[in-house]
């Protein structure tokens, strides 16, 4: 690989993790009021629109998906707008019009790593609710992507997918948690 096309590469990315810092900015900024105007939602779907590069990867594509079917008959319902606000909410990890912080209240996890996963033969729980859609959906695209999908925690599982919509404090209490029976990873 050549060095021009290195520090291009390594730019793009820059680039590309700073666009998503602002679009995480920008939504911060949207549901700090614990409210969501429709001139908001068309707002982020416009800069969504204009920033393909950001709509392609996680959380953009996630956000993006959830406009489009809040947007997609033109009319946003109010049931639509409290469900977009509590998605949004759950991905910034911050509700400022209940805590006062701006601080995340969730860990803080890698959305744009390169970490490849193994997921053809691999056993995968899933737990919480997710913004992709229900359980059940997300069942069927780990099966579409070569995975087993399995209800329960058992030494047949590699990984466990854990939704958007799950408590900070998941890791302290017994339900949900089943490390003691997760194998350990060997490579």
């Amino acid at each position: 690989m050549s060095t021009e096309y290195a520090v291009a590469k390594a730019q793009q990315k820059a680039a590309l993790t700073r666009a998503s810092q602002m679009l995480l900015g920008l939504v911060t900024g949207i549901v700090a009021d614990g409210q969501l105007h429709d001139m908001e939602a068309q707002m982020l779907n416009t800069w969504l629109s204009e920033n393909g590069d950001v709509a392609s990867i996680w959380p953009g594509s996630a956000i993006a998906a959830a406009l489009r079917t809040v947007l997609a008959d033109g009319v946003i319902t109010q049931h639509e707008r409290d469900h977009l606000l509590k998605e949004l909410q759950a991905l910034v990890g911050t509700d400022f019009s209940e805590t006062g912080s701006t601080t995340p209240t969730v860990a803080a996890l890698p959305y744009d790593s390169d970490t490849s996963l193994h997921i053809a033969g691999a056993g995968i729980c899933h737990t919480g609710e997710f913004l992709y859609g229900t359980r059940a959906a997300c069942e069927r695209l780990t099966e579409r992507a070569g995975g087993i999908a399995l209800s329960t925690i058992t030494k047949k599982v590699t990984y466990l997918v854990i939704g958007t919509h799950v408590s900070p404090h998941w890791v302290n209490k017994t339900q949900g948690t089943a490390s003691a029976s997760l194998p350990s990873s060997t490579g």
